[in-house]
């Protein structure tokens, strides 16, 4: 039994000034404070008892309750309560009860915050009224209040107790889809939560693109054809096709009469600024007019020349045509992988760089790009994304409040985190979907830095990062 709630230990509460509370010996090597933690002790006051004994001295020296005295008095509160409970035990019985008080807490699941925060909204508070007196995060409020509405995602947090809210919202997203909430839970348990995420929302927002101009087309009477393969002679896209042996290539409005005349729809990603000036990614759909008769139709092919006019894929064995398949189709599958990496490898550096002092391997990382990749500074592109990593908007770049101002405001340790920041900024922009073909020293290094500071990588990013061989 803990010697001090025994039942004739004398116990009594008392409203006491927190400056005037000796700060006892305690496990706890430092009492962080955030300044979430001491703005709720200035709004509410110390809502749990902090626990104390008193002295020969008849001070009061605090036995649990570390952090709440310190944020107390620099919150200025005037009184706070306090438990006062008799000495027993020694140094030992304090040590062991310290660390049980600590131990043994249990922090909220996201189911518990999830219904709080629902009855807060069922109450009439909006969501930055809720974040505003519960000092949590805006975008953890965002993310429950959008659980709320979603019963599959409300479900799934009570049933899995591994989910983040932040995760709850992305799986009610695609709450139309249990299939797709499937591999979204199974991925949250076993990782690649985000990777898997941005990956789904690519595929929705590629497919909704590419619906878009189908159905342009076909109202204007296309015929909408699947992409033909690399080996399909029977396809050609009009900008090699022409009437006659040395006339002008067909166009789409020459050539819409003839009765092999469709369209091949592709899409892909582009980054694109939006109304504030920062960089979003959206997809875009391209159509590509082709012939489907085009040797029936008397065409001809102005690429080809002698024995080109031949496909070079009829030379090719069946275990090469084969093998040339699969890599297409890794291709095609790594492509989308990188773009959907993009987004939350981007996510990723930016959070990482709100940090106060610079992480580990800054000054190698650092030193490496300046002597062997000087050019990661002059990287198109690298001061914008820089900017927007570190809040700067495109208007404040060569003002006051732009790069000088964040500079002269930040520490020591601060300013190498800026320095560090822009370089990787560099480094981000350089890579494109040629990374995971082939490895290039600078985004390897860039790449196994953001690993060995937390980052998960994908499997197309260990591609590029020189850690997996080709397939």
């Amino acid at each position: 039994m803990n010697n001090n709630t025994r039942p004739d230990a004398q116990v009594t509460i008392e409203m006491v000034d927190p400056a005037s509370l000796v700060l006892a010996d305690n496990v706890r090597s430092t009492a962080a404070l955030d300044q979430a933690f001491v703005a709720s002790i200035k709004e509410h006051g110390v809502l749990q008892a902090i626990t104390g004994t008193r002295d020969d001295n008849g001070q009061i020296r605090v036995r649990y309750g570390q952090r709440r005295t310190l944020a107390a008095i620099e919150a200025g509160l005037g009184a706070v309560p306090v438990m006062v409970v008799q000495a027993t035990g020694d140094d030992a019985d304090r040590i062991v009860q310290q660390l049980g008080e600590n131990d043994h807490r249990q922090d909220l699941s996201a189911a518990d915050r999830l219904g709080a925060y629902e009855q807060l909204a069922a109450l009439g508070l909006t969501a930055a009224q809720i974040t505003r007196r519960t000092r949590r995060p805006k975008a953890e409020v965002q993310a429950a209040l959008t659980v709320t509405g979603s019963e599959l995602a409300a479900k799934a947090v009570g049933r899995f107790e591994f989910l983040t809210l932040d995760q709850a919202a992305t799986i009610a997203d695609f709450d139309d889809d249990p299939d797709t909430v499937k591999l979204l839970t199974v991925a949250a348990r076993e990782g690649q939560f985000e990777h898997l995420a941005q990956r789904l929302r690519d595929d929705r927002d590629r497919d909704q693109a590419r619906t878009a101009l189908v159905e342009q087309l076909t109202g204007q009477g296309v015929n909408v054809v699947e992409q033909p393969a690399y080996d399909d002679a029977t396809v050609r896209p009009l900008h090699r096709l022409a009437p006659t042996h040395g006339g002008a290539p067909f166009d789409a409005d020459g050539h819409a009469s003839c009765a092999g005349h469709a369209a091949y729809v592709t899409v892909s990603p582009r980054w694109a600024d939006d109304d504030t000036g920062r960089e979003v990614r959206v997809y875009e759909a391209q159509a590509t007019f082709v012939c489907t008769r085009w040797k029936a139709e008397g065409h001809v092919d102005t690429y080809a020349r002698g024995s080109d006019a031949k496909p070079k894929a009829a030379a090719l064995s069946p275990q090469q045509r084969e093998q040339a398949k699969a890599e297409r189709r890794d291709v095609v599958e790594s492509n989308k992988a990188w773009d959907a990496a993009e987004p939350v490898r981007r996510s990723w550096v930016a959070q990482f760089l709100t940090r106060k002092t610079p992480p580990k391997g800054t000054a190698s990382i650092v030193a490496h790009l300046v002597t062997q990749h000087g050019d990661a500074l002059s990287t198109v592109g690298g001061d914008h994304l820089a900017a927007e990593w570190f809040g700067l908007t495109p208007a404040s770049y060569g003002a006051s409040t732009g790069w000088g101002a964040l500079i002269d405001k930040a520490t020591e340790p601060r300013a190498t985190v800026i320095a560090l920041g822009r370089l990787l900024a560099g480094c981000e922009k350089d890579t494109s979907r040629d990374s995971w073909r082939r490895v290039s020293p600078r985004t390897s290094a860039y790449l196994r830095f953001l690993a060995a500071n937390g980052y998960d990588l994908s499997e197309v990013e260990k591609r590029a990062a020189g850690l997996t061989k080709k397939k």
